[in-house]
């Protein structure tokens, strides 16, 4: 069935000419099939609050992105900034062909196509963009942060002062516990958002959040506190790290098997109960 339907295309940040040579191709042969294809700058570069997000919010129809982060990435980023939720989302460095998922994705066209680049001047960033799917507003990120990058509003958190953020520095996605929290540009898979992948926290990551939050531990059900360490030889709570008493062994069910049948055979021999 045929349907109106746009095609955002980010450009790269610097100047790799195999990587602009792919951008304009796909321009072209998505506008060829009747695709309306908004070109812009590298969609996490764009600043918060650009005009830009305006334009990408008011493409007609179903929405298709290009793009040179990861899928989920870009679809936070669309939610975050543009309030609106892409049909599909490409990342162009991926080993699939972007074009044959577009047209897959997409309803036919319905009319002829046509190409428009916003041509806006845009530097380099790092900053954190928060997963809204999986954030629970905890303020893990806004305790742990030494840049004064988050807020607290209106039981959300949010990256008040993202450019705050020190250039390379992952940290929060560390220690989040719900693994909410992507650094598009990381090396590291999981912290860039990458597919089948999300952010664990460690071990000890899991105990700063109980004792910065002041949560009740989910399996020991204590509340951690700052510099609690279990004595030499004491039981701790894999989760929360406090310490924790040790359960009593449990009876065990072939003791008390073998107890019963040395009764069976007390009671057979003589001076037994069976006597």
């Amino acid at each position: 069935m045929a349907g109106s339907s746009s095609v955002l295309l980010c450009r790269h940040l610097g100047s790799d000419a195999a990587r602009t040579s792919l951008e304009d191709d796909l321009a072209r042969r998505l506008s060829d099939s009747g695709r309306t294809v908004l070109i812009t700058p590298h969609l996490y570069h764009l600043p918060h609050g650009s005009d830009a997000w305006h334009e990408i919010a008011a493409l007609p129809g179903d929405l298709a992105v290009l793009g040179w982060i990861s899928p989920r990435a870009i679809e936070c980023l669309l939610r975050e900034h543009a309030g609106i939720e892409p049909a599909i989302a490409v990342d162009l460095s991926g080993p699939d062909d972007p074009f044959a998922a577009i047209e897959a994705a997409l309803a036919p066209a319905e009319s002829p196509g046509d190409v428009r680049e916003l041509d806006l001047p845009v530097s380099a960033r790092w900053y954190p963009v928060i997963d809204r799917s999986r954030c629970t507003s905890c303020r893990h990120c806004l305790q742990f942060c030494l840049f004064g990058v988050y807020e607290a509003q209106e039981r959300r958190v949010v990256a008040v002062r993202p450019d705050s953020c020190k250039d390379g520095c992952p940290a929060c996605a560390r220690v989040c516990p719900h693994g909410a929290i992507i650094f598009p540009l990381s090396d590291e898979p999981a912290i860039a958002g990458m597919p089948g992948t999300v952010m664990q926290p460690d071990a000890a990551a899991r105990r700063m959040f109980y004792v910065r939050t002041g949560r009740h531990c989910p399996l020991c059900g204590k509340v951690a506190e700052a510099g609690q360490q279990p004595a030499p030889g004491e039981a701790a709570c894999v989760e929360c790290g406090a310490p924790v008493e040790r359960p009593d062994e449990a009876p065990s069910l072939v003791h008390e098997e073998i107890d019963a049948l040395i009764s069976e055979l007390d009671a057979l021999t003589p001076g037994g109960e069976g006597e």
